[in-house]
């Protein structure tokens, strides 16, 4: 499957929101509880290009594991958790991934 690396990193930048919103947490939070610059993290949240390094360090500030920062990304790049989460429900067990 061909994945739209943009599309792709466009969708993690709503994840990344997504999570640092559930938290309750500013983007002025994010500069001086948790160390990042101002314009890195506008960066992300857009879908700017990450390291592996950087994904980690968002991955552990939120405390989820990588693969569930990055889970249904490539298949429903367009989506929500909640809409992967309801589209993950809606299989029959033997469509389901394994995790």
């Amino acid at each position: 499957m061909a994945v739209d690396y943009k599309a792709f990193l466009k969708a993690l930048g709503q994840r990344i929101r997504q999570f640092r919103k559930e938290r309750g947490w500013s983007l002025r939070d994010m500069v001086i509880q948790h160390g990042y610059h101002d314009s890195q993290w506008r960066k992300y949240e857009s879908g700017g290009g990450l390291t592996i390094p950087s994904l980690l360090r968002i991955a552990e500030l939120f405390q989820v594991s990588l693969s569930k920062l990055l889970d249904g990304l490539a298949e429903y790049p367009a989506q929500t958790m909640q809409e992967i989460k309801e589209k993950e429900e809606m299989k029959t067990p033997g469509e389901r991934r394994t995790r």
